[in-house]
């Protein structure tokens, strides 16, 4: 019985110290900017950083207002683009609502290899 306690604790331990490597792959670089107007769409730029071609699948938008830290806003965008290697793409993602005057932007990019997200803060 100790024996099969010792080794389902030994895996349990190897799976906890593997799901951190998951959480952000190093594949693509994304950096959301600040809105240019007050219109609610902020510029996002995604650069590949590998030496072959990914898909990007699709990019989430979240605006959480920093008063009340609830969402204010959730929007999806479908890319449906293959990106090649050091290849930059720049597209705009909007939110339906106005934006509160302090917001926080959470902005995640899906692709093949998996997800990188990006956080634009503004107090």
């Amino acid at each position: 019985m100790k024996l099969i306690i010792r080794s389902m604790m030994a895996v349990l331990f190897l799976i906890a110290l593997a799901m951190p490597s998951l959480a952000q792959s190093p594949n693509l670089a994304v950096r959301i900017s600040p809105p240019p107007a007050p219109d609610g769409c902020f510029p996002v730029t995604v650069k590949n950083l590998r030496t072959s071609t990914i898909g990007l699948t699709a990019a989430y938008l979240t605006i959480f207002d920093q008063s009340t830290c609830k969402v204010t806003c959730e929007f999806k965008i479908p890319l449906g683009q293959k990106l090649g290697p050091c290849k930059t793409i720049t597209f705009k993602i909007c939110c339906s609502k106005p934006l509160p005057s302090k917001h926080i932007a959470y902005v995640r990019v899906v692709h093949s290899l998996g997800n990188n997200e990006q956080w634009y803060y503004r107090p």
